[in-house]
């Protein structure tokens, strides 16, 4: 298939993420796609994802160069030229006259054939024209065009590190994720899937924080590596892991994970319990609990019961009786924007919202725990709101319940809490705290 035809496939699936507002890895799972070698399915994707991730400065672009805002323009002309900028600016592989040309060739008119190769070549002759302010003068606009995140983002990330984090962390996100693995320690070991992968012609080392990790040095299909279909491994990021080893339930006979899909930590702890014993991972979505029995399955982990349940509300019979409990809360997704672009226009610092929802659902988990037994309080966001606010709040209310140190590999929590940075732990931005049932 050509290039081109590959464009105009790209361009109509952006229109799909932009007004019917559908997440882009499902609108990649367009039937289409499937049709594609993998070389078309690759250009696409990295098309796709990477202009999505772009928008806030591709728009500023074509904002600048066309003298009227992006915002208002015909949906086909404002998405052909996203596309068509972010290879000219983004894609090293992408010669100039093929990103001018082959976007050129994706308008519908006369009209629009001449107003695109306008702002196409305008791109290419004059880039100082939408250069982002200098620093000095508006920083919150400076970050914002430079890294493609919004100026509402960029002011949260400046109110919480300052200005030298938060440029350090915006980068970050905008660096290539690598694939992360979990050893499936019931059926081999790190050193040996590492000694498999490097047969196989893959790269990998050792996580240095987690105990059972590995991190790919390319990026790289799961399904493709040894391994794969006979269980040996899943996907998992670092900071999920130090979660998991944080509430050390290699003693543990029973064990709850109140937000459990798509059930990476619930395989982490029946792994950490040798798959004895019971892990009840709940979920909210009966629809999500597949990705649960069916990863399960795949693991050989038979001590996992996935269940529908509203993490909310505790479910009665196993009040008192669990010795570990995880409570990985819904939260704003601030840590994760490097690997879901589309929440960098759609997050929402739902600041009022989401606090009062994360207490009450760590205090229904903390129900689970028996006297002596551990909690560990976790969320994928970068906000002291849901994370140290939520904790503290809770440590107030109930004081049958105390913030307890943890280590994992180099890390140290001495007072119990442990915030994850992607620029300076190179994993997913993440929050982890640990609490102790003593009455």
């Amino acid at each position: 298939m050509a290039e081109r035809n590959i464009r105009r496939i790209a361009l109509r699936l952006l229109r799909r993420f932009e007004v019917e507002e559908q997440y882009i890895n499902l609108v990649l799972e367009d039937e289409v796609v499937a049709t594609l070698a993998a070389e078309e399915r690759r250009f696409l994707t990295a098309l796709l994802y990477g202009t999505v991730e772009r928008l806030v400065t591709l728009d500023h672009v074509i904002s600048t160069l066309a003298a009227r805002p992006a915002k208002g323009m015909a949906p086909h002309t404002k998405n052909a030229l996203r596309l068509g900028l972010y290879q000219l600016l983004y894609m090293d592989g992408v010669p100039d006259f093929a990103a001018v040309n082959e976007t050129v060739a994706l308008a519908g008119s006369r009209g629009e054939r001449g107003f695109i190769n306008a702002v196409m070549r305008a791109a290419i002759r004059t880039p100082e024209k939408f250069a982002p302010p200098a620093r000095e003068k508006d920083p919150v606009r400076y970050l914002s065009l430079t890294y493609a995140f919004s100026e509402a983002l960029v002011r949260h990330f400046l109110a919480e590190y300052g200005e030298k984090d938060t440029e350090a962390i915006l980068a970050a996100f905008n660096e290539t994720k690598p694939l992360t693995l979990r050893v499936n320690t019931e059926k081999t070991d790190r050193v040996t899937l590492l000694s498999l992968l490097r047969e196989a012609g893959y790269e990998g080392e050792e996580t240095p924080f987690a105990p059972h990790g590995i991190r790919m040095r390319e990026s790289v299909s799961p399904a493709d590596l040894p391994g794969f279909f006979d269980g040996l491994f899943y996907v998992q990021d670092e900071a999920s892991q130090i979660a998991v080893a944080a509430l050390d339930a290699s003693d543990a006979t029973l064990a709850v994970d109140t937000c459990a899909c798509p059930g990476g930590k619930s395989f982490g702890l029946a792994m950490d319990m040798k798959d004895g014993g019971t892990v009840h991972a709940f979920d909210l979505h009966e629809s999500k609990l597949p990705l649960i029995r069916e990863g399960a399955d795949r693991l050989g982990l038979s001590s996992i019961r996935a269940a529908v349940h509203d993490g909310s509300s505790p479910k009665a019979t196993l009040c008192g009786k669990a010795e570990r409990v995880l409570c990985d809360a819904p939260c704003s997704g601030l840590g994760v924007l490097g690997k879901k672009a589309d929440l960098r226009h759609r997050a929402v610092l739902r600041t009022n919202e989401l606090p009062p929802l994360q207490k009450n659902i760590l205090a229904a988990a903390s129900t689970y725990v028996k006297a002596g037994g551990t909690l560990v309080y976790s969320t994928c966001t970068l906000n002291r709101r849901e994370n140290e606010q939520v904790c503290l709040t809770f440590l107030r209310e109930n004081s049958q319940f105390r913030a307890v140190p943890f280590a994992v590999g180099e890390l140290s929590a001495p007072d119990g809490m442990l915030t994850l940075l992607p620029h300076l732990h190179r994993t997913d931005g993440f929050f982890i705290a640990k609490f102790e049932r003593i009455g």
